[in-house]
């Protein structure tokens, strides 16, 4: 049974009124830096090196079995994968290494190269058809910065060496982990991963504590998405990882599951009303910036949102 620290087992309120002073103190300035230094214990077995809520750093998980380890989501570029072995090598020591993400955005795969030469990297078909057709992202996030482009110059989409369809078990030893393909969500491939013996799921972007959810505009509506939410309420994680933000308890699922019913509700009360598109983002954002005061959101999130009604 696993033993969680005294931080994760507060109430989800108070994990999110302590992150809003993490927030205060986090800065994008150093750019999408993964800071191996910050790794943390957050059972036995798991350990994480948090986003500290900068854009484009995900959380970083590692799992440690007793003859394999697996690291979820590896940092924008090698460097910053590169960031991610040098705090995993000493948990790692002789056992044979995993890795594999939660979805196909360059801050999430961009980094296994990074991670050596035998690590075994395992996604979904859809994440490795996201990441063959992934130039596109790949150069817009390029585009946005000089620290962006430095990070992604010359870093190519890894190719998996294991892919699955919908559900792959991997064993470590001592724990089993769940891969469970969820989307099209936030995207075509979204994947949550589950370690049963530690009730702990990395939910990727469709629970985050203290984000607001970005949805797949073309591909998705909100109806899957709380379909998805249910299925995780009934596997009872005792702590959710997101790919960013802070991390959660049992109750930051019953809050997702309400904040997406918000959004859907609002979105078809909006569009029976005849609000334009115009209309319907901003009154989306200022219905959620009221009751999300200190959530990340922006324009381009509820957009998408107002799209998938609207399109």
């Amino acid at each position: 049974m696993a033993k969680y620290l005294i931080d994760l087992v507060m109430p989800v309120g108070i994990l999110l009124a302590l992150s809003s002073a993490t927030k205060a103190q986090s800065s994008d300035s150093e750019g999408p830096i993964v800071r191996p230094e910050l790794i943390r214990k957050v059972t036995e077995s798991v350990y994480i090196i948090p986003d500290n809520f900068v854009r484009l750093v995900p959380n970083i998980g590692i799992v440690v079995g007793s003859t394999a380890i697996l690291v979820v989501d590896t940092g924008l570029g090698i460097e910053n994968g590169a960031r991610v072995y040098e705090a995993v090598k000493e948990l790692r020591q002789d056992k044979k290494m995993y890795t594999t993400i939660t979805h196909y955005h360059p801050e999430h795969s961009l980094g296994v190269e990074g991670l050596g030469n035998d690590v075994v990297f395992i996604a979904s078909e859809k994440q490795h058809q996201e990441m063959k057709a992934g130039d596109r992202i790949k150069n817009q996030f390029s585009r946005q910065s000089a620290a962006n482009h430095e990070l992604i110059n010359n870093a190519p989409y890894p190719i998996p060496d294991i892919l699955y369809d919908h559900n792959y078990k991997l064993d470590l030893g001592d724990l089993t982990v769940q891969l469970t393909s969820v989307g099209p969500l936030h995207t075509e491939g979204d994947s949550i991963i589950f370690i049963n013996e530690e009730h702990v799921l990395f939910s990727g972007d469709i629970i985050m504590g203290g984000v607001i959810p970005s949805i797949d505009e073309q591909h998705a509506t909100f109806g899957p998405w709380k379909t998805a939410i249910e299925r995780i309420a009934k596997m009872s994680p005792q702590v959710i990882i997101g790919s960013h933000g802070d991390i959660g308890d049992q109750k930051l699922v019953d809050t997702w599951d309400r904040l997406i019913s918000e959004i859907s509700g609002a979105l078809l009360e909006y569009h029976a009303s005849g609000f334009s598109k115009s209309q319907a983002t901003k009154e989306l954002t200022s219905v959620l910036s009221q009751k999300f005061p200190t959530w990340r959101n922006d324009r381009r999130r509820m957009s998408a949102a107002v799209d998938t009604v609207y399109r």
